[in-house]
């Protein structure tokens, strides 16, 4: 299973999410699920973009983005001081991807939106 993690700024817009995450998935091989920090300002802007993509979505809790916390590849010093976590999109596509799950795309910024992919542990070494 592939999952799709997503942060974003304040200036993201609906149809930056859609982009973003078709950007992820063709980087990342695919998507099976859309995850963000579900309290988030933009989670329903993440949600709405899912759906319209037919692609499940997962609300991450913070304690759930946390755990993940030293798995993230990359770092934002502003995300670290609002939220303790480095990177958002990094975290929730672990926390979505479960237990042994591991980074098949550190984040990316696409405009006002940053990206990551992670792979399950149970889907390593099996071809899509």
């Amino acid at each position: 299973m592939i999952v799709v993690g997503i942060g974003a700024n304040s200036r993201a817009q609906g149809s930056d999410f859609i982009a973003a995450i078709g950007d992820a998935a063709r980087a990342a091989g695919g998507c099976d699920v859309v995850a963000t920090y579900g309290e988030a300002a933009f989670a329903h802007q993440v949600k709405e973009a899912a759906q319209s993509l037919r692609q499940a979505f997962a609300p991450i809790s913070i304690e759930a983005l946390r755990a993940r916390n030293y798995d993230c590849a990359t770092r934002s010093e502003r995300t670290m001081a609002s939220f303790g976590v480095a990177s958002i999109a990094e975290a929730a596509a672990l926390a979505g991807a479960g237990e042994g799950s591991r980074l098949i795309m550190p984040r990316r910024i696409v405009g006002n939106i940053t990206i990551a992919a992670a792979q399950s542990g149970s889907a390593q070494g099996q071809e899509r």
